[in-house]
């Protein structure tokens, strides 16, 4: 009996760990608490790491570990730290614009599923999905999977991933900006 249900969840292990990562999302979103919410961010990037490890693309996982649930995570407890809104006045400014955060959320889910649905399920799928076969000339794709994520990353996505990081040093900017009024 035992041994059934150990094989049951060793075969399920991606659905195991991508209802984990919702549950984590899910508390990052509703919880009340920063620090909570950062945690439910961790617990869903470990689990995204675990469904990356299912898929036997160790590379990703190995770098889910170091860059989000290391790297971003101890990045937000600083922010969530130094900002400190229960102290802030303007903490009322923030709640009066919930419903245009909603209505950007919304606009933002709504350009995120049509990027998914456009790359996933359309005749170009496969083509958005394949190394360029220029980029993976002398690469065996199948076992230096983390060449050809390399090679994929800075070649065809390099302008995504240099708006991405000048976003995040945007958001640490304006972090330490804001805690640096209160202290001034």
């Amino acid at each position: 009996m035992v041994e059934t249900f150990l094989a049951f969840i060793g075969h399920n292990m991606f659905l195991l760990f991508g209802l984990m990562a919702v549950g984590g999302a899910l508390a990052l979103v509703f919880s009340k608490n920063a620090v909570h919410s950062v945690v439910g961010f961790l617990f869903a990037m470990l689990s995204i790491a675990g469904c990356y490890l299912c898929m036997s693309a160790e590379f990703l996982a190995v770098a889910q570990l170091l860059v989000y649930a290391g790297g971003i995570v101890v990045l937000f407890l600083f922010v969530v730290m130094l900002v400190e809104m229960t102290k802030y006045k303007e903490k009322g400014l923030f709640q009066s614009q919930t419903p245009y955060a909603l209505v950007a959320v919304a606009v933002g889910a709504a350009a995120i599923v049509g990027v998914f649905v456009s790359t996933f399920f359309t005749k170009g799928a496969e083509v958005a999905l394949t190394l360029d076969p220029d980029l993976a000339r002398g690469l065996d794709v199948a076992k230096e999977n983390s060449q050809a994520v390399s090679r994929g990353l800075f070649a065809g996505y390099l302008l995504p991933f240099e708006i991405l990081s000048v976003i995040l040093l945007v958001a640490l900017i304006g972090a330490v900006t804001l805690a640096k009024k209160e202290r001034v």
